[in-house]
């Protein structure tokens, strides 16, 4: 799983070049650590940045740069991690696969019930905004989570460009954060939206799937 991922986070990354500091990479190492451990969330944050550190169209970053970088994108397979230990999520997630799956079931139910073609396009179309309803508390703690550890990312790496620069870590503090805040507005209001709408609705997916293929190999 570890290269799925890290495939995945290269060529958003790629694609996404021109738009400085918005990725999806943050959000697939959640993902990964998430569904599948630490173990593959740290593998995958390391990675990334082996490949995207080096080969990158902005520059090659420096060794310590590289170090602060690989250790903040950990942070995002920490809380991915953790947050998967929590019973507030197994719960959330558990009520959003109860309710897909009433709503899918209710689609076959509905076309099976009604005959005609504007019958069925009036049954499928009600269906679709049922399910385009938006996750709610699900959405606010995994955007939460993702701005705090972007957050963190942030002042981290800020820090790290500059610790060898100044006289005294506070000032490498000070300077990395003021010079930083463009570019830590946009990465951090980014990845509030990302873990809010595009994280939760693909652990849930995933969760259902591999629920399925455990009920049919049962």
């Amino acid at each position: 799983m570890i290269p799925v991922f890290t495939s995945l986070s290269l060529a958003t990354n790629y694609a996404m070049i021109d738009i400085p500091n918005v990725k999806l990479m943050d959000a697939f190492v959640f993902i990964a650590a998430f569904l599948f451990g630490l173990q593959v969330g740290l593998g995958t944050a390391v990675s990334i940045w082996a490949v995207y550190g080096f080969v990158n169209p902005y520059g090659q970053d420096d060794l310590i740069l590289l170090f602060f970088l690989m250790t903040g994108e950990c942070l995002y397979a920490l809380a991915g991690a953790l947050l998967n230990r929590t019973s507030v999520a197994r719960e959330l997630i558990a009520k959003q696969i109860q309710t897909r799956t009433r709503d899918k079931q209710s689609i076959s139910h509905g076309m099976d019930l009604e005959t005609g073609i504007l019958s069925r396009i009036r049954t499928r179309a009600r269906n679709l905004l049922n399910n385009a309803r938006p996750y709610g508390r699900m959405s606010l703690l995994f955007g939460l989570i993702g701005f705090q550890a972007t957050f963190a990312y942030d002042v981290l790496t800020n820090f790290g460009s500059w610790v060898f620069k100044t006289s005294s870590p506070y000032q490498a503090l000070i300077i990395g954060m003021i010079t930083g805040v463009p570019f830590a507005i946009l990465h951090e209001a980014s990845n509030l939206v990302f873990f809010a709408t595009v994280v939760p609705p693909a652990i849930v997916a995933a969760k259902r799937v591999g629920l399925q293929i455990q009920q049919r190999t049962q």
